[in-house]
């Protein structure tokens, strides 16, 4: 018998996230636009001027088009759940079972209501919200008449573990006897995984477009420059990275100390990421009928926006691509190709800012499919968990063996762990075939070796002969 892949149930990290009890309507984060005293809808970010849904409803509102929502799960009673929602296709990973209702729990690394709220961002139907004087009307959700399967995979954001998360990604591709989604919103990430990569390029390869949160941190100290980069599988390529833009339109970035931001970087994710607007977006609230508060913040929030605008498009244009990954990349190329204020800051923004309305432009889809055509539109490259330098460091070929890519699995996580600037600076400007001096090399491999989590299998496995 050969030898087998194994990777541990990890616990991924995560900034932990307040749950200070907000009364409806209130609650604006002053560190970030809009300020207290300019005048704005409850629902600013869905109309135009920004991701503009208003006038793309007009086209379409997602019908036919099935999102799965991997998340908390949801609170059935709020008023904001999506009227195609389906509970009884929706599954739970985490405590395992078809019961996808968040109970609630409150805790230390607890997020109850996260699902709520991202899923009324994404999918929410019709509700009611004043602040401040101004009113809006309407539907919450990007995608009001989308279906919706719920799928529980953890009880936070910041309490995830690579089991669920995968099983959550190939059940949105191959839900037994109930038809494959379209897409996939995801709030959640963390270290690189192995499994989660071959779930990808499993969803990918099914048609299955993936939006994913790039992951949120807090400024504390410039050094500490590890804390920003996107998580996984945000940061794989097949899957579409959603980094956050605010009220005036700049990148998800402060510098007051323990504020919280988006994560961004490095250069080749955000080639394929594209921010929606956080924060000060309404947030639904759990445990209520009809309560809500303005502080949706992280890209949470804006993850669930640019898979409702992808549900858009497909409901629309996704019946002309047959193939399933041409349709999955055909929706990806009209997405990154009609973000608009992408010339304001490539290197945290990505892409530029979701803009819906030229996302649905029928001259871009012509185009898109005019590339089906003539073979311009080209499948992604398979995603896998890799470190170069980590190879040549210490003088590692290729794995070729399930037991080298457990070994090659552990270094990129300990890479995602690390606080070191000289390895991390390195690994972000090595290039394939890059020569380093004996010195350079010496110093990276200290620094590797240095790092506390590695593990003693692995420490036992680079030592020298």
């Amino acid at each position: 018998m050969g030898d087998v892949y194994v990777e541990p149930d990890l616990l991924h990290p995560g900034p932990v996230l307040p749950e200070t009890p907000i009364a409806p309507g209130e609650g604006l984060d002053t560190d970030y636009p809009p300020s207290g005293s300019q005048a704005f809808s409850p629902a600013w970010h869905l109309g135009g001027g920004f991701c503009d849904f208003v006038s793309a409803w007009k086209k379409t509102t997602g019908k036919g088009v099935r999102i799965a929502h991997l998340d908390t799960g949801y609170w059935p009673q709020h008023v904001s759940t999506p009227r195609n929602i389906l509970p009884r296709q929706g599954w739970n990973f985490y405590e395992g079972g078809g019961n996808t209702v968040d109970p609630g729990t409150s805790g230390l690394m607890k997020n109850p209501g996260h699902g709520t709220a991202t899923l009324a961002l994404l999918a929410g139907k019709d509700v009611c919200l004043a602040f401040d004087g101004r009113q809006y009307s309407g539907a919450i959700g990007g995608a009001p008449d989308a279906d919706v399967v719920p799928v529980r995979i953890a009880a936070s954001v910041v309490h995830l573990y690579t089991k669920p998360l995968a099983q959550g990604l190939d059940y949105a591709c191959a839900p037994g006897d109930f038809p494959p989604c379209h897409v996939v919103s995801l709030s959640h990430g963390g270290l690189p995984s192995t499994v989660w990569a071959e779930a990808v390029n499993r969803c990918y390869e099914a048609g299955v477009l993936i939006v994913a949160a790039s992951g949120d941190s807090y400024y504390a100290v410039v050094t500490d420059i590890a804390t920003h980069f996107t998580v996984y599988p945000s940061a794989f390529n097949r899957v579409i990275t959603a980094t956050g833009a605010t009220y005036e339109k700049a990148a998800y970035k402060t510098s007051r100390a323990f504020e919280m931001q988006g994560c961004w970087g490095p250069e080749a994710v955000m080639a394929k990421a594209v921010a929606a607007y956080t924060p000060n977006v309404p947030w639904m609230k759990w445990g209520t009928v009809n309560g809500w508060s303005i502080n949706g913040a992280g890209t949470s929030a804006s993850a669930p926006q640019i898979a409702a605008a992808c549900a858009l498009w497909l409901s629309l244009y996704g019946q002309r691509f047959s193939v399933p990954w041409q349709r999955a990349t055909a929706c990806r190329e009209a997405l990154l190709n009609t973000a608009s204020e992408g010339n304001v800051n490539p290197t945290e923004i990505g892409r530029g800012i979701l803009n819906v309305e030229a996302m649905l432009d029928p001259v871009m889809a012509n185009r898109i499919e005019a590339m089906v055509k003539d073979g311009t539109l080209r499948e992604a490259p398979e995603d896998s968990v890799s470190w170069a330098l980590w190879r040549v460091l210490f003088g590692i070929a290729p794995p070729k063996s399930a037991i080298d890519e457990m070994y090659e699995t552990e270094a990129a996580q300990i890479l995602a762990r690390s606080t070191n600037a000289d390895l991390i600076n390195a690994t972000l400007t090595y290039r394939t075939g890059t020569r380093l001096g004996a010195k350079k090399r010496n110093q990276l491999r200290e620094a590797f070796l240095a790092e506390p989590s590695l593990s003693k299998t692995l420490s036992a496995r680079l030592a020298p002969a």
